[in-house]
Order: structure tokens, then sequence, then C-alpha cells
């Protein structure tokens, strides 16, 4: 086990006892439909609904007992709000989430209802981020970005962890993982693990073409500043933080990016829903929308897709159902 993996099993052994070892499930219907051998890794099962309760608790572990008193501040497109505001009750650290606008209405009411402090601004995540780093500085508390630390890539690096060894106990070897990217936190866990013990595995990022923001950075050598349409997959959507170190870890281990229109990553979420009962997010059907979109990529190879999310409200599936 070299360096990273030993940081990153300690991060594992380190989390809180409710965040769950999620399902690695073997997906016959997915399986035949793309002639590949397909596992899903359920995160949208995860507590807080979303894998950002692993990065959470270890962004906010990491702060030095001393200094909790004095607060942390994050900045969230909903999943991050909700699983610090979550982390933060079970350590008794006070926490402000600064939320875009146009986050979706029902992840800003789930962080409402946690009792979290909540502090609307204008712009995108980036912006949230810059001012979040400022009002922490102000008030003297501890800044959590949702992906741009070392602690937020090692608590998603866990899942990395989990995956190899749940595919170890069924006999399977992964020749791909698809992971979904906004900031670039989840992916680059993912992927260091996958580069440090297990190589040989080709990692591919996802997202909407509507906000893809890190792919098209990845492509030209260095992070845009770009704008962003509207997309079912709120939890990716938005910039990157100019200096992130996610950046460079996905130019360098992501081996390459997929983009995914909103009517596919729409009738994804549907098929999930309706072939597997499983409810996801819009992000969280990110991978198999790039798998049923790119079946010949991934032909007669053992693929794991990650599910990452399940904070979405479920009249709106309904509707779209209904409509489908």
């Amino acid at each position: 086990m070299n360096d990273l993996a030993r940081v990153v099993r300690a991060a594992h052994d380190a989390l809180d006892p409710s965040i769950l070892r999620t399902p690695l499930v073997y997906s016959a219907a997915l399986s035949d439909l793309a002639r590949c051998r397909v596992y899903l890794k359920q995160e949208n099962l995860q507590i807080t609904g979303s894998c950002k309760a692993r990065s959470a608790w270890t962004n906010l572990l990491a702060i030095a007992p001393e200094r909790r008193a004095q607060g942390v501040v994050t900045a969230s497109t909903g999943n991050n709000g909700i699983a610090t505001a979550w982390a933060a009750r079970r350590l008794g650290i006070p926490a402000t989430v600064l939320l875009p606008r146009s986050i979706d209405d029902y992840k800003a009411e789930l962080i409402r209802q946690s009792g979290m402090a909540t502090v609307m601004v204008d712009g995108d995540i980036v912006d949230a981020e810059t001012q979040a780093r400022r009002h922490a500085q102000s008030i003297g508390a501890t800044y959590c970005s949702p992906y741009n630390s070392w602690e937020a890539v090692y608590g998603q690096a866990t899942i990395a962890l989990e995956v190899l060894e749940q595919l170890a106990e069924l006999g399977a070897r992964a020749d791909d993982v698809v992971v979904p990217v906004g900031g670039g936190g989840l992916i680059s866990g993912i992927a260091a693990i996958c580069d440090a013990v297990a190589t040989g595995i080709r990692v591919t990022g996802v997202q909407p073409i509507a906000s893809a923001v890190m792919a098209r950075s990845v492509a030209a050598g260095r992070l845009l500043e770009l704008s962003s349409r509207p997309t079912i997959s709120d939890a990716t959507m938005g910039g990157v933080e100019g200096g992130s170190i996610t950046f460079e870890l996905c130019r360098r281990l992501v081996d390459d990016f997929l983009l995914v229109e909103e009517r596919d990553l729409k009738r994804a979420l549907l098929y999930l829903l309706e072939t597997h009962d499983l409810l996801v997010e819009g992000s969280g059907a990110l991978a198999v929308a790039a798998l049923l979109g790119n079946r010949a990529r991934f032909a007669g190879r053992t693929v794991v897709l990650l599910l990452c999310g399940a904070n979405i409200d479920p009249s709106r599936v309904a509707r779209w159902s209904a409509d489908d």
C-alpha cells in the first residue's frame, strides 16, 4: 500500500459510523442493454442523500478541536450544504453555508430545515466560494471548500477503496469507472486511488453539455471561466475555483470526459427509477446517461457507474415520468 492509499485508508477508518458502505450492485438490465458488465455504486443511498457526506466529514474532522468553536463556513449548490450541516451537528461545530441564488429550491429547503445558517449570494458556485472564504476570514472561522481541499479529495477517495474491495469480494475487476464531475473533488479522489493501487482502470468523467467547465478546461490545458446554462444536474453546475487542486488532478489522472444532453440525462434518471426502483438526482444519472450514449466505448468491459446523489424533489420526477 503506497502513501496515498494509507492516507485514504486512514480517512475511511475515521469516517463517522453512520456513513454507509454503500452497495455495489450488478445491473443485469444495464449489462444486457449496453453489452458489458455494469455495476452501480449506490451513493444515492448514502446518509444526507449524497456522497458529499464523506468529504464534509473529512473536511470538518480536520479542523483542530481548539478551532471548532469559531465555526466553519462553506459554499454549496446543495449537497455539500446538506452534508456539512449534518457533519457540523455531529461534531458540535457552528456552521454557515453560502448558497448561489440559482440553488434548487428543494435542496435549499433541506438546508434550511437543518437549522444551518444560510446566506444567499448572486452568481454561481465560484462566486459563493469566493464570498465564503472572505466571510470565514472576517469572523475567524474555518473555510471548508466543497471540493478544493485535500481533505475533501481524501473523503471522496474512500469510495474508490470500497469499490475495489467490493469488486474483489464479487470476484470481479473493473475496466472502467464512470464518475460525475462538478468541481472535481469526487473524480480526483477516485482517479488518484485507481492510479495508485489499481492501474489499468480507465477513469471517465461525465458532465452535462450545459455546464462542462472542468471537461473544457482540461481540454484547453487551463482553467476556463465559462458560463453555464440551466441543467437538471444542478449539483455539478457552475465553474471551478481558480487554483483548485482538482484541475491538475483531473488533467493528470482522468483518462477522458464525456458530455451528455439534458434529454438523455432525464431519460437515464427515469430509466433508473423505472427499471431499478432507484431514485437519483440529475447528477446521479450522469454516469448512466454516458454509458447509454456511448455503448460501443464500453462494450465487453466491466464498468462501474457512480450514482452520486438522490436529493431531488420526488414530485418533480413524477411530473417528468408523467410527461415521458
